[in-house]
C-alpha cells in the first residue's frame, strides 16, 4: 500500500480522527454530550436530568411577553467599505407594471387594424415557395 511521506506522517497523526481511521469499535460522537449510560446490557438509560427540555411558552407564542432580540420593524442592513447600508426595496410585480406604463407600455392597441382591440399579432401564414 502507498504511504504519505515522512514529513507528511507527522502532519497526519495531529489531524482528528474519523471512523473510517480507526477500528470499527471506534465512535467519536457529533458534540452531544452525555445524556445518559449505557447498561452492561447494551441498552441506553436517559438521565433526565442532563437531557435538556424547552418550555413552550402558556399563552402562546402570539400572546407571550417574551420578544425576539430584534424588532421586527427594523429595516435589514448590510456592511460594505464604507459602512451599513439598507438593502434596497425588492421589485414587486405591481411596481414593475408601474414602471413599464411610465416608459410607454401599453396595455391595449392603439391601432384599427386589429378588430379585437388587443395587442396580439395577427397570425402569420407562409408562402408556398417555388420550385426553379
Amino acid at each position: 500500500m502507498f504511504k504519505p511521506t515522512p514529513s507528511l506522517q507527522k502532519m497526519l497523526r495531529r489531524l482528528p480522527l474519523s471512523t473510517k481511521q480507526a477500528g470499527k469499535e471506534y465512535y467519536k460522537g457529533n458534540r452531544v454530550g452525555k445524556l445518559g449510560t449505557i447498561t452492561r446490557y447494551g441498552n441506553f438509560t436517559p438521565d433526565w436530568s442532563l437531557i435538556r427540555t424547552f418550555v413552550y411558552p402558556e399563552l402562546g407564542t402570539k400572546n407571550c411577553e417574551l420578544t425576539p432580540f430584534v424588532a421586527e420593524d427594523m429595516e435589514k442592513t448590510r456592511q460594505t467599505s464604507e459602512g451599513f447600508e439598507t438593502y434596497p426595496k425588492r421589485l414587486t410585480g405591481k411596481d414593475y407594471l408601474d414602471a413599464w406604463k411610465l416608459s410607454g407600455g401599453y396595455d391595449l392597441v392603439e391601432n384599427d387594424a386589429y378588430a379585437t382591440g388587443t395587442n396580439m399579432p395577427e397570425p402569420f401564414e407562409e408562402k408556398a415557395g417555388e420550385k426553379s
